[in-house]
């Protein structure tokens, strides 16, 4: 688990998602849900909100508006190379921003799919 968890840690990192940023928090925890999940979530559910705004004692809707930022502050700061074998062709260009869901089922599977020892 703590081997998945600095994988996680790693990839926001390279990915630009800075952690004095209030959503990667909740972005490192929605993924660790989602990589470790037994259902294998591929597709993002609003569950997940749900499920941190209860550990975080915050509503769904703020924890979605955090996640949000992170991603898109994050965005113009990435490693484009690990961006690019991360996300391939789910973006429409490079300039592209991806939605929530996207970010985190994208990063998730990519973490799954290369690190399936560590599960």
């Amino acid at each position: 688990m703590n081997n998945v968890l600095a994988t996680i840690v790693k990839t926001l990192l390279n990915l630009g998602i800075s952690p004095n940023t209030k959503g990667y928090h909740y972005l490192r925890d929605v993924i660790l849900i989602c990589v470790t999940s037994e259902e294998h979530i591929t597709t993002f559910s609003k569950t997940l909100y749900a499920k941190l705004a209860e550990k975080y004692h915050s509503s769904e809707c703020s924890i979605e508006r955090a996640v949000r930022h992170a991603i898109k502050s994050g965005w113009y700061r990435h490693n484009e190379e690990l961006a690019g074998t991360i996300f391939m062709n789910t973006l429409q260009s490079t300039n592209d921003v991806p939605t929530n869901s996207v970010f985190i089922s994208t990063v998730s599977e990519w973490i799954r799919v290369n690190y399936t020892n560590m599960i």
